[in-house]
């Protein structure tokens, strides 16, 4: 009995369906055409007589097995493509929220299905199912994305990049000179493990530990190469102020050692970084790439490069993450080689502690590794500044930008194209400056209604004004596609006929899953940009207004005014290296920068030219009666 039991339990299942769709459709045909009959169709055609009675029914000739799924394809490729869209944007969704909104949809459209009530999502094996019905989704660990860097990385901002890029090597005839193309970053490199390890342990344990140090001491790592493939000896800052001999001792040939309070870069230790690109670069001009740190942009730094024939340029704020080759591919691996090194010195050396000397040793064998010829070349082609390629970055890099796109206010002033996916051909943006809000009508038409491919725009010029908004409406759903940002101008598919009165209509899924809305307000008072909001050559120029003092136009002789005469007298006071509020003046009735006084009775501002008062005078009231009375 045991034994009939076990081969009974061995023998394969037996495989379903053994017909095709070929043989159901010529038994139907024959049927239908009263060639053969029900049964005869059956034997022949090898259909169970049953089977072919259900497709004779239905008249489907589709070869299925097992229940209907509780969606229709129709409404599965709606769900598909909402989890296509947002993933792009970088508002993937979860597959319990997944699994959440399929609930909630059968439930609005009353559609029969097998769901939990009590739990009010969807099963786990319809999630399962569904996921193997639709090949092209996954399940991936999303990537976190600073706000700042989706906002960034657009089109307006990476065009402008590239354009001052292509000016700057032809003014410095470098274009055919790829050794000529230097790129700097600094990598922190905690002396530690920085990421999980995966192990062997007992199955089932409930606590398994690795004895690492969670807050070991950072040391930072200057890297720089150039666009053939070479890296310079690499410059280590060290957090302390002594300097030790052990400190140099087994690190990549030709690397400089510093020391620095925090062990990090500083205006100082990037002059000396200057000097020591200097001795290895090529000869002439060079082009050094770096990021807008604010250690990097500073008078003293733009001198030193000047006398080693070295160009300064800025990359835009918030989008090294594509636009720098040494993030792009070089440091990528840096923290998965260092912990394989790091875990390989301590199984060696199990006595000896962690500390400068054997950071050294390790990174010695890390540097290496990372710094291989085609990692740095394939950085420099993956950013497109070698060779030189401005459509290099994917269309898929700038969907999260779409979140952040500006909708232009419909006014009498602009002059939108009256096709679906119009252009902009004249847009008065500065007057949406002193906006709060943008509380702008909502549309019923979705962006999602376009595809990507159509939404890859060209950059039309901006100017700083029209920038200084900080205004934006993210929904991509209520963003009509006749409006798009001020930053870009769509272009229109010459093969698709489009009706100006249409508007597109939102599919069901798209209802119910909506793109989030998040309005960003303005301040009273607008901040400004920083340097490197946009790429930027760092030159003399920029830093001329903070060398200014007014200490400097103080006539000699003439004793300099204590600290607390302005907070004693009430009166306060404004010169050039202040950058908060306004400097309209209510004599002049202009707005310049230049220096300013207060009213110490009804608080207005004067320019001190036009009131005729210097640094040394002390309280001061309106030379005609206070605009208080």
């Amino acid at each position: 009995m045991n034994q009939q039991v076990d081969e009974s339990a061995s023998k394969p299942k037996q495989q379903r369906a053994k017909w095709s769709e070929h043989q159901i459709t010529c038994a139907v045909r024959a049927v239908q055409r009263n060639i053969l009959s029900q049964r005869e169709a059956a034997k022949r055609y090898n259909i169970p007589r049953r089977t072919l009675r259900n497709h004779l029914k239905t008249g489907s000739m589709e070869r299925k097995l097992g229940r209907a799924a509780t969606l229709t394809p129709e409404q599965e490729e709606d769900l598909v493509g909402r989890i296509i869209r947002l993933a792009e944007v970088g508002m993937p969704l979860t597959p319990k929220l997944v699994r959440k909104q399929a609930f909630v949809f059968c439930k609005k459209n009353s559609i029969p299905n097998r769901f939990s009530d009590t739990t009010s999502t969807a099963g786990r094996k319809w999630l399962k199912l569904f996921l193997k019905r639709h090949p092209q989704l996954t399940r991936r660990k999303a990537q976190m994305m600073n706000p700042s860097r989706a906002q960034k990385l657009n089109k307006f901002i990476v065009s402008d990049h590239f354009d001052k890029v292509k000016s700057l090597r032809e003014k410095l005839h470098i274009e055919n000179r790829p050794e000529c193309l230097y790129n700097m970053d600094e990598k922190s490199c905690r002396i530690s493990l920085h990421h999980q390890q995966t192990v062997l342990a007992q199955k089932g344990i409930k606590r398994l530990h690795q004895i690492a140090n969670e807050h070991a001491e950072s040391v930072t790592v200057v890297g720089c190469v150039n666009a053939v493939g070479n890296a310079i000896p690499p410059m280590i800052l060290f957090r302390g102020k002594r300097m030790k001999p052990e400190f140099t001792d087994n690190l990549p040939a030709g690397s400089l050692v510093k020391m620095t309070a925090k062990g990090y870069m500083t205006h100082e230790t990037f002059i000396d970084f200057i000097e020591h690109l200097a001795k290895h670069k090529t000869s002439g001009k060079c082009l050094l790439v770096f990021d807008g740190a604010a250690c990097h942009l500073d008078y003293s730094i733009v001198e030193e490069a000047v006398k080693h024939d070295i160009a300064l340029y800025c990359l835009p704020s918030n989008t090294t993450h594509e636009l720098q080759p040494l993030d792009k591919s070089v440091y990528r691996s840096f923290e998965h080689h260092w912990d394989q090194e790091l875990l390989k010195f301590v199984s060696k050396n199990p006595d000896r502690k962690l500390n400068k000397s054997s950071f050294n040793m390790i990174l010695s064998e890390v540097w290496p590794k990372c710094k291989t010829h085609d990692n740095i070349v394939n950085g420099f082609k993956a950013t497109g500044l070698y060779p030189f390629d401005p459509e290099v970055i994917p269309e898929e890099a700038f969907a999260p930008s779409a979140l952040t796109e500006l909708s232009i206010p419909a006014s009498s002033e602009n002059v939108i194209a009256s096709t679906s996916h119009g252009i902009v051909q004249n847009t008065n943006i500065t007057q949406m400056t002193g906006l709060n809000v943008n509380t702008g009508s909502e549309s019923d038409s979705d962006s999602d209604n376009i595809p990507l491919s159509v939404l890859r725009t060209c950059a039309v010029s901006t100017t700083p004004s029209q920038l200084s908004t900080e205004v934006f409406d993210i929904n991509d759903e209520n963003r009509n596609p006749e409006q798009p940002s001020y930053e870009e101008t769509p272009a229109v598919d010459p093969s698709v006929k489009h009706d100006s009165n249409t508007v597109a209509a939102k599919s069901p899924f798209q209802t119910l899953i909506p793109t989030p809305k998040i309005l960003k307000i303005n301040t009273a008072a607008p901040r400004k940009k920083a340097l490197n909001y946009r790429g930027q050559q760092v030159t003399k120029d920029l830093f001329a207004t903070r060398k200014v003092s007014t200490s400097s136009t103080r006539p000699k002789g003439r004793p300099k005014p204590s600290k607390d005469r302005g907070q004693k007298s009430g009166v306060t006071r404004k010169n050039q290296q202040s950058l908060a509020g306004t400097w309209f003046c209510h004599a002049c009735k202009e707005d310049k920068i230049l220096d300013m006084r207060q009213c110490k009775l009804c608080g207005a501002w004067f320019h001190e030219i036009c009131v005729g008062l210097d640094a040394d005078d002390e309280d001061f009231e309106c030379p005609v009666a206070c605009i208080t009375n």
